[in-house]
């Protein structure tokens, strides 16, 4: 079996086995996981920057995914930059700047996006992002990451691995916000793939650098 037929397989088992997992228990969790980020990995990194504030992107969480509303909001109190995407196409989503909740729409697919009225982030700013917050179905310790099959995060990769190049830019943290149940022990890579630098979860950040 090739790793495309084990990505697959992996990708249909996980999906049955976060969808099982209790609301509470999910949200208990994700609270948890995003005080820990802020303590352990936000606050140090805000404190370093002259403008006292971070520019964060994150996806906004759908269904049973762990939910990133309590990680933004702690953001927001800080003073932060939360970035959104809004999906534009079958292969592409847009970034564009939240300032709060009621610039919230439901959109494709009933997925929560940023509202129409909101400019889209363009792509040469991408270099001053400080950390992305990655959506995923599953996670190993060694910053492997297994997605939905899309490719709209890989795609996003090159565009910022790019842009940051030009700008003479390290890359921003790669991050995401993980269920302990959404641990496995490895996950098969191939070339396109990128790894994370950190995992937030309720137990701890495990730190991937």
């Amino acid at each position: 079996m090739g790793i495309p037929d084990v990505k697959r397989e992996l990708r249909s088992q996980m999906a049955r086995i976060r969808a099982a997992i209790p609301a509470a228990s999910r949200m208990e969790q994700s609270e948890s996981a995003s005080r820990l980020a802020e303590a352990e990995v936000l606050a140090p990194l805000r404190a370093g920057k002259r403008e006292g504030r971070l520019t964060l992107f994150a996806y906004l969480s759908f269904r049973d995914e762990p939910a990133t509303l309590p990680l933004i909001r702690s953001c927001w109190s800080h003073g932060d930059r939360i970035l959104v995407p809004r999906i534009t196409g079958p292969e592409n989503f847009t970034l564009h700047e939240l300032a709060g909740e009621e610039d919230l729409a439901a959109g494709t697919w009933g997925i929560p996006e940023p509202a129409a009225h909101l400019p889209e982030w363009e792509t040469d700013q991408y270099a001053d992002i400080d950390l992305v917050v990655v959506p995923g179905l599953a996670y190993d310790l060694t910053g492997g990451r297994i997605g939905f099959g899309g490719g709209y995060y890989d795609r996003f990769m090159e565009q910022l691995g790019g842009q940051c190049r030009e700008a003479g830019q390290p890359m921003p943290l790669l991050a995401a916000l993980v269920l302990r149940e959404q641990i496995v022990t490895d996950i098969p890579m191939e070339e396109h793939d990128f790894r994370l630098n950190l995992l937030f979860t309720a137990a701890g950040v495990v730190r991937i650098l």
